[in-house]
């Protein structure tokens, strides 16, 4: 200790050795590791196993059934793809599982360890990358499975398209019917279990997104203004109409006259165009006879368009002489034809 802070000159002789290293850390080398490569290159059995963590289970000896597996395989398969429908698949699996029971399994036990069996395709690698025993309820199961395949963005989508929905106007392509178009609405909200809509939103909701033509058709069944009726009315009246939608629906009955004037549209075409085929046949053999003529008329003497008979070089005369008395015409030329007719 230095109270009057005098300073003092270090030591004299060579500093102390430092035994941690130059850097002041502890510079060991750990023990050697007597594995050869061979061995360390081989996989070992830390880490290994699935998903899934053991449950408890009561039973001493126990096993799935195969034909509970076999029943999982061929009643649901999700194969993660872009059009699947992760919502759907969950609600089947619970309603083929729910019949599913197993002395020593609870429910959920059970389910969990049947859910594997429910995948396919892209799905399953996706489950085998999941951390090892990260899975003990199937409560756990569903909600890693709905993140995934059920993101936040396909939430949005979803609650986009039915706050949005429209009906497919009635000069498109797909012109859709009263009965289409509820069926399509009703896949929506099915797709998209979560939507906290109320019932009186969705009506309203469906009923806006009509067209016209089918808004009037509704109100017309209505016998006035299809608000005015209370909401349970509103629903069955749909539902009634969509059943029967043969008698309500117009799309059908525009159908039939549309392809029926296809129909002749297309009898016309085939006629206009044999018309033109004909027309091209009509001045091919025209313009040939036009060639044929043009040959014939060429003199052989002069060259001009007139026969070599009526040639005016060679003193040309009538082609054909009648002689009735024996004598003829002198001043014709000798490549006149005579006639005697006796």
């Amino acid at each position: 200790m230095n109270p009057n802070n005098v300073q003092v000159p270090p030591p004299a002789g060579p500093p102390p050795q430092n035994h941690n290293g130059p850097s002041g850390l502890n510079n060991h080398m750990p023990a050697p590791d007597l594995h050869t490569m061979e061995e360390l290159c081989q996989p070992t059995m830390n880490g290994q196993g699935g998903p899934i963590a053991s449950v408890n289970i009561q039973a001493t000896d126990f096993g799935l059934k195969n034909h509970m597996i076999q029943q999982v395989q061929n009643s649901c398969q999700f194969h993660g793809l872009p059009g699947d429908d992760a919502n759907k698949h969950l609600d089947k699996f619970l309603i083929i599982t729910q019949s599913m029971k197993q002395n020593g399994f609870t429910d959920d036990a059970l389910r969990l360890y049947h859910f594997p069996y429910s995948l396919t395709h892209h799905a399953t690698p996706w489950f085998d990358r999941l951390p090892k025993n990260s899975i003990h309820t199937f409560q756990e199961m569903a909600s890693k499975f709905l993140l995934k395949y059920f993101p936040s963005s396909m939430v949005t989508k979803l609650r986009n398209d039915i706050s949005n929905f429209r009906q497919l106007p009635d000069e498109s392509l797909l012109d859709e019917s009263l009965f289409e178009v509820w069926e399509r609405y009703k896949l929506l909200i099915d797709r998209f279990p979560n939507h906290n809509m109320l019932p009186v939103t969705q009506i309203d909701t469906f009923y806006n997104g009509l067209t016209l033509r089918h808004r009037d058709t509704i109100n017309t069944a209505t016998g006035g203004t299809f608000m005015k009726m209370r909401l349970e009315e509103c629903y069955n009246l749909i539902e009634n109409m969509t059943a029967h939608h043969n008698d309500w629906d117009t799309s059908t009955q525009r159908g039939d006259s549309s392809s029926s004037i296809t129909s002749s549209s297309l009898e016309i075409a085939a006629l206009t165009q044999q018309m033109v085929e004909m027309r091209k046949d009509m001045l091919q053999m025209y313009r040939i006879n036009q060639q044929v003529n043009s040959v014939s008329l060429s003199c052989k003497t002069c060259g001009g368009p007139h026969a070599y008979y009526e040639c005016q070089a060679v003193g040309g005369c009538t082609q054909d002489v009648y002689v009735t008395s024996g004598t003829y015409n002198q001043g014709c030329n000798s490549l006149a034809n005579v006639l005697i007719i006796s």
